[in-house]
């Protein structure tokens, strides 16, 4: 019998994004040390999204678009990354909720039809 051993620890801080179905939210990571300082990971991070939105990683996966759906919804996103920076991995996730709502209406739109006798 083989055993594959990894460590997997969850740093989470949810971050929650809401915006209308017509519109998309660009996430950054800013990856730190325990002590707040600048950090770097083992390759490019991974992005998922459950739900019915999309999300488009940037080129190096230290950002990337959370897109909504053309209907009203609630998706879950996640980022995670390798933090061992040798050949083990210690995977780091990160994520949240995105929310979108039908957009406000911004105008009635008025138009008249033409004169008619009375």
């Amino acid at each position: 019998m083989i055993f594959a051993i990894f460590e997997l620890n969850y740093l989470f801080m949810p971050l929650d994004i809401i915006s209308t179905t017509e519109e998309k939210v660009h996430i950054k990571l800013n990856i730190t040390t325990a002590s707040g300082k600048p950090a770097k990971v083992d390759g490019v991070p991974t992005w998922t999204l459950d739900g019915t939105g999309s999300v488009v990683p940037d080129a190096d996966g230290l950002g990337a678009f959370v897109v909504s759906a053309d209907t009203p919804g609630i998706s879950t996103w996640s980022v995670s990354a390798d933090a061992d920076l040798g050949p083990g991995v210690t995977t780091i996730v990160d994520g949240g909720t995105y929310t979108y709502n039908d957009p406000q209406a911004s105008s009635l739109g008025l138009t008249a039809d033409p004169a008619v006798l009375k």
